[in-house]
């Protein structure tokens, strides 16, 4: 069996967002976000840091595959899209929710 040593610096996941509606369900809401890979020493200062899921997502996001569900323009990745992406609530949890299930090697079950 082989296994691959040598990993990209990045990777990418899927993030699903239920937002809260006014019919008292919630709308789902998908991008793919793109993480920078940590290292193990890297992932044991994250989880030591005491991060909030803002500053989380502010460290680790690196880029994203995004569409304007109105204009299904592609969202660009910058600064100020991220800090508009992130005061949308639930949002920060829900990104870095599956940052952490992915360095964790789990499947969310959304």
């Amino acid at each position: 069996m082989a296994f691959k040593r040598t990993q990209k610096p990045t990777f990418s996941t899927p993030v699903t967002v239920s937002i809260p509606n006014e019919r008292g369900g919630f709308d789902k809401s998908t991008f793919v976000a793109r993480f920078s890979r940590p290292s193990t020493d890297e992932l044991k200062a994250l989880r030591e840091a005491g991060l909030t899921n803002e500053d989380l997502v502010r460290k680790q996001l690196v880029g994203w595959e995004m569409k304007d569900e109105d204009t299904k323009e592609d969202v660009p990745f910058n600064e100020i899209e991220v800090e508009a992406l992130l005061q949308i609530s639930p949002t920060p949890y829900a990104t870095a929710q599956a940052f952490w299930e992915a360095v964790n090697g789990a499947r969310s079950k959304n």
